[in-house]
């Protein structure tokens, strides 16, 4: 069963603020491999959010104090 949202953001395109953040994590992300050839502007609004999922989970942030906390939260330090 799908809600009223689902039905109507089923073919909408992808928003801009989803561009630019796949675009920001492509960068940082371990699976940008994966989106390499990917064309943007094609995407619509579930696979950009799908894609997103997948960069978030393999993110690996240039900060140290960022990979410092994702450390801790894995329980590297433990």
């Amino acid at each position: 069963m799908s809600d009223w949202i689902d039905e109507i953001l089923e073919d909408e395109e992808c928003t801009l603020w989803q561009i630019s953040f796949i675009e920001q994590l492509m960068i940082t992300s371990a699976a940008n491999f994966l989106y390499y050839n990917i064309n943007l502007n094609d995407l619509t609004y579930k696979d950009a959010e799908k894609i997103i999922k997948v960069l978030r989970e393999n993110d690996c942030p240039k900060d140290p104090k960022d990979q410092f906390r994702e450390m801790s939260k894995a329980g590297v330090f433990k």
